[in-house]
């Protein structure tokens, strides 16, 4: 065949796409279903983040004792 000889396909040859089963394809309600799970969970997840940053905002930690400097060494 005339097809065999043009080597591979390139990651566009709209031929070469298959189709998902239809029972592994996502219906719409499935796919909301799942942003909606995942809205909350981020929603979740920030308030948390949220409150841990007021919390250290409120009690900052102690400052760290300063460092011995060196005094530079001239030759």
């Amino acid at each position: 065949m005339a097809g065999d000889e043009r080597g591979p396909r390139a990651w566009h040859d709209v031929h070469s796409v298959q189709e998902a089963p239809r029972e592994k394809q996502k219906s719409s309600g499935r796919i909301a279903a799942e942003e909606a799970a995942a809205r909350k969970k981020i929603e979740a997840l920030r308030a948390l983040r949220l409150a841990k940053e007021a919390a250290e905002a409120e009690n900052p930690p102690p400052p760290k004792p300063a460092g011995r400097t060196r005094k530079a060494t001239t030759s």
